[in-house]
């Protein structure tokens, strides 16, 4: 999710899930409030449903279809066959609200602090589990910032960057870095460092694939560029290191969370 806050019709989308195999296709969220399906080989992307004034930071599989908190602080439901979101409840974070995961039926939420939150996906309440130690999001308005917060493989992970878009190029303030989170006590312990702008990611088949916001090249020293090509890469989970996958309909503007989508009960 980018942000100074980190700011996908069903007869379309099967015409398009035709096109491509179900198993490459994942569910995902954009910067500027849609909600569709993504071709994690070819990048090509199909909208379901309308643009949302209030877009989702993260979205996770839920218990009972897609979950995510919205720009505004809310936990949101999403029916993947349409595209509407239904608000579940205020989390009580706001707009300090970021990022989004599920473990083990449990979904996390962290905030512009970035601690660690237990969100209860019945009201949206969210519960402080602890500081993660990962550097807070930048006060600074003229600083962006970057989060994903995802599991795999049974453990939850974040990516987090910051930079300061005014300057040519852009300076970083946060080096990109890949986190372990320990879900009980909110700590993180640090992987490495990673590709610049990742704002979500998802494990889809034991694999993670992440997406970038047009700067997947890890900077060099602490200067950066913004304004590529928006990428899927995949994300090696015990170094941080990232492998290109493909570009991204540039459509979508940029993804902000994704989730693999269930083909039937259990998946």
């Amino acid at each position: 999710m980018l942000t100074r806050r980190k700011y996908i019709v069903p007869l379309a989308l099967a015409l398009f899930t035709a096109s491509a195999s179900a198993d490459d296709l994942v569910y995902v969220t954009t910067f500027i409030g849609q909600f569709g399906a993504i071709d994690i080989t070819t990048g090509a992307f199909q909208q379901i449903g309308p643009t949302t004034s209030d877009p989702l930071g993260g979205l996770v599989v839920g218990p009972a279809g897609y979950l995510g908190i919205s720009i505004s602080g809310n936990l949101d439901s999403v029916n993947p066959a349409t595209g509407v979101i239904s608000v579940i409840g205020a989390t009580g974070l706001g707009y300090s609200a970021l990022d989004t995961a599920e473990l083990d039926g449990r979904v996390y939420a962290t905030d512009s602090t970035n601690n660690l939150y237990r969100v209860d996906t019945a009201t949206g309440v969210a519960s402080l589990i602890g500081p993660t130690g990962i550097p807070p999001a930048p006060t600074n308005p003229s600083y962006l910032y970057d989060e994903s917060l995802f599991a795999a493989g049974g453990k939850l992970y974040a990516t987090f960057d910051a930079f300061n878009a005014t300057t040519t190029p852009c300076t970083l303030v946060v080096y990109p870095e890949l986190y372990q989170i320990n879900p009980r006590t909110g700590v993180a312990s640090l992987v490495g460092p990673t590709a610049f702008q990742i704002n979500a990611a998802v494990d889809l088949r034991g694999t993670v694939y992440a997406f970038t916001a047009g700067g997947a090249e890890l900077p060099s020293g602490q200067t950066c560029t913004v304004g590529g090509t928006d990428q899927v890469l995949t994300l090696d989970l015990a170094t941080g290191d990232t492998t290109f996958m493909s570009n991204y309909d540039p459509a979508t503007f940029f993804v902000t969370g994704a989730a693999r989508r269930l083909h039937r009960q259990g998946d």
